[in-house]
């Protein structure tokens, strides 16, 4: 079973590697795998969500900025908005992944990595995104009739 908890992680500490370590990925990803307690399939996992963060970052960050209200993204801890970003990418890109199953990862993955406020954050925010990925899978339905 992949360790997709360990993989999200992973995917986190690669895309701070590159924001604010200024690292190209392919050297974060040399960086950080020499953690032997880190599953090959996690590590997989990580790679190919921190890949589709970093191929669509424009198109997450403008979900991202629709859904906090009265944030600018600037201000918005970057461990938060990695946290996000990760969370709507699944939500986009891996159909696999439940709605409620990124969340919850995300919150949880906030509540060990930032701050006490931060799960509850990344909370409404992704539960705001989630409402137009909702909507936006309703009004397919309906065009579909």
């Amino acid at each position: 079973m992949i360790s997709r908890r360990r993989g999200r992680e992973f995917a986190m500490q690669l895309l701070y590697s590159v924001e604010v370590g200024k690292e190209a990925f392919t050297e974060a990803i040399k960086g950080l795998s020499n953690d032997p307690d880190l599953p090959e399939d996690a590590k997989e996992y990580g790679i190919k969500l921190a890949r589709k963060v970093l191929e669509n970052q424009d198109e997450l960050d403008a979900k991202l900025g629709q859904a906090s209200v009265n944030w600018d993204l600037e201000r918005i801890a970057i461990v938060d908005k990695l946290i996000i970003r990760c969370a709507v990418a699944e939500l986009m890109f891996f159909p696999d992944v439940p709605l409620k199953v990124a969340i919850n990862e995300a919150v949880d993955i906030a509540k060990k990595f930032s701050t006490g406020e931060s799960s509850r954050f990344v909370n409404g925010v992704l539960d705001a995104i989630a409402k137009t990925f909702s909507n936006s899978i309703q009004r397919n339905d309906q065009d579909a009739e």
